[in-house]
């Protein structure tokens, strides 16, 4: 194996800082606490058999489980089991305990140049990051994917040459700039589309050459980008970090400022699409149609963030979330979709547009409104979904992109039929309680998966098909864990699974197992 070289990722961002700001403010590795903020939640642990650091892509393992890297899973003891040996589920799980290691850095495809990276898909010049898929030249990212040049970024697609910036879709060089799409050239700016050169910009539609919410000449707005874009660069060479979007909401919050009255989602019913999706993936999943959805919702949900609704800015409930860079922004700060787009009118008065970068920031933050509720493309019954984005029949979610028929999940991207998924369900669909999962069909309980269906109880599994407690294997089939068994017998154990899953579900409206507790642990989380 190559050894990793961070320069041309070093390089990158050097780069990337003259195209923003106008000059280098230094190295990389200056900037890696500002950029880390960022992340998604992941975990760095020990390797059970090296001691070495491992990189997990989430939080939810037990404390007190077995970690490896890739390289080490030849090196794992495993306990002999016999398949005889499994009367109940009792003895499934204890045998699961006794084998399966979480495994962390995974890489898929082909990637070159990469390292702590987890889930990283057909990646070049990748450092520190995680849920990643063709990206080229980042760090300090999760969840991005099909982008270029990227440095401190969640939970975006198709973004390019671009620092701190959260949620959107298609734009190419933007700072510190959060829910924009098909836009570029933007700087501090918060639910924008289809705009271009922008500073401050908050709410708008279709804008160009804008300071404040203002339009101006081409030149006067460029003769003011260079001064306040010089200041910026002089912050971040001077402290390491520069002012966050979040940073200038709060300067004006109000005093004692709280969350207020919080309503986690849902707050309302679901859509019928949803319901009948919802009772057709059980069916298809379990065997056992289930229905209504709200009876199953706090398990559908118990792993994923929780967002919710606060009292905002005008009175009216608003979303907020405990996700990174937009989680420090205060109630009085946020407002409904419908109440931002009132809200486009200046921020900046034109004497005021000569002003320091700074004293700029403080009047914005006390005229400026920000959302979290995000819709963009052609949406149709979506309930208590803070972003939706070209989707239909989605429910109680944080971000539904390209997807149909879900319900209950952080992000639902290019699938359907998936519910209860804790961070990335991408181009999957007939899921229940998935975890980080790439092109899977019909599984219940996957963990780091891609290319798999039918698979229940599995960890990091490629292209596996009906496999039960299985773990770091690939190109598997009727295997149990890890043992290719005879047709027969697998549809022996897999029945035993499936009755014990569907009683648990009967009598409590959940299942006390997990894929997360296996290793290491009691065996319900």
């Amino acid at each position: 194996m190559e050894k990793f070289n961070l320069a041309p990722i070093d390089s990158a961002w050097r780069g990337l800082c003259k195209i923003l700001f106008g000059r280098d403010v230094g190295g990389l590795m200056k900037f890696e606490p500002y950029l880390k903020e960022a992340m998604m939640p992941y975990l760095i642990a020990k390797s059970s058999v090296s001691g070495k650091n491992v990189f997990l892509s989430n939080t939810l393992y037990p404390a007190r489980a077995r970690f490896i890297s890739p390289d080490e899973i030849p090196s794992l003891q495993k306990s002999g089991f016999n398949v005889n040996d499994i009367k109940d589920m009792d003895s499934l799980f204890r045998a699961a305990g006794e084998n399966v290691a979480y495994c962390g850095n995974k890489v898929f495809g082909k990637n070159a140049n990469v390292d702590y990276v987890d889930n990283a898909i057909n990646c070049i010049d990748v450092y520190h990051s995680h849920n990643v898929r063709n990206v080229k030249k980042g760090a300090y990212i999760s969840y991005v994917r099909e982008s270029e040049c990227v440095f401190g970024i969640p939970a975006f697609p198709k973004i390019n040459y671009s620092i701190r910036c959260h949620e959107g879709i298609n734009v190419n060089r933007l700072f510190e700039s959060f829910y924009i799409t098909h836009s570029s050239d933007m700087y501090y700016s918060f639910n924008c589309t289809n705009c271009a050169d922008v500073i401050f910009g908050y709410n708008l539609r279709g804008k160009r050459h804008v300071i404040g919410n203002i339009e101006l000449p081409k030149d006067k707005y460029l003769s003011i980008k260079q001064k306040l874009t010089g200041e910026i660069a002089d912050e971040l060479e001077k402290k390491g970090r520069a002012r966050s979007t979040s940073d200038i909401a709060r300067m004006a919050a109000k005093d004692a400022d709280s969350q207020g009255d919080i309503q986690f989602i849902p707050t309302l019913p679901a859509p019928p699409g949803v319901e009948k999706a919802f009772s057709e993936t059980m069916k298809l999943v379990l065997g056992v149609e289930r229905k209504p959805i709200a009876d199953y919702v706090p398990y559908l949900q118990e792993r994923t963030l929780r967002v919710m609704k606060v009292k905002g800015k005008f009175g009216t409930p608003a979303f907020n979330s405990g996700f990174s860079l937009v989680k420090e922004i205060p109630p009085s700060s946020l407002c409904t979709l419908s109440e931002a787009m009132k809200q486009d009118k200046p921020v900046l008065a034109e004497q005021e547009l000569s002003l320091p970068l700074e004293k700029m920031e403080a009047i914005v933050s006390r005229n400026a409104a920000f959302t979290l509720d995000f819709v963009d493309g052609a949406c149709r019954d979506y309930v208590d979904v803070s972003q939706v984005i070209e989707s239909s029949e989605v429910y109680s979610s944080w971000d539904a992109t390209s997807s149909q028929r879900s319900a209950c999940c952080d992000g639902i991207i290019q699938s359907k039929y998936v519910f209860g998924g804790s961070w990335r369900q991408l181009d999957s669909e007939f899921c229940v309680k998935s975890c980080d999962i790439t092109v899977c069909k019909r599984c219940f309980e996957i963990d780091g998966c891609t290319n798999c269906s039918a698979c229940y109880f599995c960890h990091n599994l490629e292209g596996c098909e009906e496999c039960l407690f299985c773990s770091n294997v690939k190109g598997m089939r009727y295997a149990v864990l890890n043992q290719q068994l005879p047709r027969e017998e697998y549809a022996r154990v897999k029945k035993l699974m499936l009755d014990y899953v569907n009683a648990e579900i009967n009598t409590k409206k959940r299942c006390s197992r997990s894929i997360f507790a296996l290793s290491g642990a009691s065996g319900k989380k």
